[in-house]
């Protein structure tokens, strides 16, 4: 049985308890390669409409439809968010051969996008501006390595300096992959516009 995350914020820290997770732990990873060198236009159009937009969803449905070439790799879990970082994880690495630098001094205030159904994404996205580094070290391990079980913790505190309170939220490990996947890639591409 594969794990996952479920985290829990509490004020201080975060839990993590393990549960059961069908997601196939090369999919995204195979998908996202797939997807973007079929069709790098079609890949990136997903990562600039707005996440939970009938437009996001109707174009990472069809990107992960199971009768496609691409679609057949990425497993179970077809969601929106899992195809978004599978695709921005693959755009991110293509595009930076090397970790952000290490913030120096305090993070920018960060806005979310205060739509309630978009938490765990706000949350991820807030993570990778807290620590860009320990964010890219996660995005380029491969799923289920020792690699990422050793990124896992840095990415885990950066998102409780980013849960308000006590708040609970709830990420599979998937789910924070692709939030913190797509979050580094628009961080990145804030930063080089800037």
């Amino acid at each position: 049985m594969t794990k996952v995350l479920m985290m829990l914020a509490v004020p201080a820290m975060l839990a993590i308890v393990p549960v059961a997770h069908a997601q196939n732990a090369e999919g995204p990873a195979a998908f996202g390669k797939c997807a973007v060198d079929a069709d790098r236009t079609a890949a990136t159009a997903l990562l600039a409409t707005k996440i939970g937009s009938g437009e996001s969803k109707s174009a990472a449905k069809k990107l992960a439809d199971k009768n496609g070439a691409c679609g057949a790799i990425i497993g179970r879990d077809r969601g929106e968010d899992i195809v978004r970082g599978a695709i921005a994880r693959q755009v991110y690495t293509e595009t930076y051969a090397a970790a952000p630098a290490a913030l120096a001094g305090d993070p920018a205030p960060f806005q979310g996008s205060g739509d309630p159904n978009l938490v765990q994404y706000d949350l991820a996205r807030c993570a990778v501006t807290r620590d860009p580094v320990a964010a890219d070290a996660l995005v380029r391990t491969g799923e289920g390595s020792a690699e990422e079980r050793a990124a896992l913790p840095a990415v885990v505190t950066a998102v409780g300096r980013c849960t308000p309170g006590s708040a609970k939220v709830g990420f599979s490990k998937a789910q924070l992959r692709a939030g913190v996947a797509e979050g580094l890639w628009a961080y990145r591409k804030g930063s080089a516009a800037q």
